[in-house]
């Protein structure tokens, strides 16, 4: 099979969407194509032009919905569109019912569950990365650190209000990654300056590295992960923050209320009172990080056998599958024993 995958040229450089891209190179050739939301619609005009030429089997957009709406006049038929809760959200119901012809595959039930109220053909799976050994951390309530990634610094959540997070959980230090989703907004009004103490808590910070895991040790190493906007995608450096059992704190919004159980897997707040937080102590900070942990250990499991019935649906070959969503595996494994059960007794 010949796939034309065209992604985000942001989440080459995260590396957040290499788990679609391994999917689809274990059933097909991929040629890989990028299209960013904010240059000018002409620049996607190659990509029609290769699609008119008509090489590739399947396409697939990941948060590149824009660039299927512009081929559904030419014929586009055999595509899947991998939409991302944060961008896709506002987009109005028209926007979503031209594309009658494709296919959906999400990654947050909000948005699985408004394209399926659309008829349209959609499955859901949660991707959970690979757990890992948790790092030591000091066991004492006044070493305990966060981690804030400031994409949006003009937005809802700032350093400003981490900060003040901060102060009423009781955290003393905040290491902040100061590398904003565009680059301008990292010299703008709202970007963080240079403070060694903000609200009262000791500030430190970064910005990109060359290398993906030198980010991911300074990322892991706090006890707590401030999610930096009010809506995910996939939210993979949440995912990262609790797969070495960090305590995760999020507004309570998807898709981060979709992998955050509150007070047991993480910490989960009202976004209009931001600093309406649980009072903590040490211990309840160590549940909470071993709830985490496990919920990436089991999630991680899951997406395992779920990615049979991921790879069907992008292959579209015919297969029919118990349910849509991600307990699929859970009941096709009961219908395989029970019929290797079936098979067992009736053998002479």
């Amino acid at each position: 099979m010949r796939i034309c995958y065209i992604g985000h040229p942001f989440h080459e450089r995260t590396d957040s969407t290499r788990f679609i891209l391994e999917l689809l190179q274990s059933i097909g050739t991929v040629t890989v194509r990028h299209s960013s939301p904010d240059a000018p619609r002409q620049s996607d005009d190659p990509l029609v032009l290769e699609f008119l030429e008509g090489n590739y089997d399947l396409w697939v957009f990941a948060q590149t919905e824009y660039v299927a709406a512009r081929l559904v006049p030419l014929g586009l038929r055999n595509a899947v569109i991998v939409p991302m809760y944060d961008g896709a959200r506002d987009l109005p119901d028209a926007f979503w019912r031209q594309f009658v012809n494709s296919r959906f595959l999400c990654f947050s039930r909000a948005m699985h569950e408004k394209l399926q109220r659309l008829d349209q053909r959609s499955i859901y799976a949660q991707y959970y990365p690979s757990f890992r050994q948790v790092p030591s951390r000091a066991q004492d309530r006044q070493s305990w650190s966060g981690f804030f990634w400031e994409r949006r610094p003009g937005g809802a959540i700032n350093i400003g209000r981490v900060a003040k997070q901060c102060r009423a959980i009781g955290i003393g230090a905040l290491h902040v990654h100061a590398a904003p989703d565009f680059a301008h907004e990292g010299r703008g009004r709202d970007a963080l300056r240079s403070r060694g103490v903000l609200a009262d808590v000791s500030i430190t910070q970064s910005t990109w590295f060359d290398e993906r895991a030198k980010f991911l040790q300074i990322m892991s190493t706090p006890h707590f992960h401030f999610v930096p906007r009010l809506y995910e995608g996939i939210g993979m450096t949440m995912l990262e923050a609790m797969a070495s059992g960090q305590v995760v704190v999020a507004p309570d919004t998807a898709t981060a209320n979709e992998y955050i159980g509150h007070m047991a897997s993480g910490i989960l707040y009202d976004p209009d009172r931001p600093l309406d937080l649980p009072q903590l102590s040490h211990k309840t900070v160590e549940m909470l990080s071993k709830g985490a942990w496990t919920k990436v250990k089991s999630g991680r499991e899951t997406w395992l056998r779920d990615r049979e019935r991921v790879i069907s649906y992008l292959q579209d070959d015919g297969r029919r599958w118990p349910a849509s969503d991600s307990a699929a595996h859970f009941i096709l494994s009961l219908q395989r024993s029970v019929r290797r059960r079936r098979v067992s007794n009736s053998s002479p």
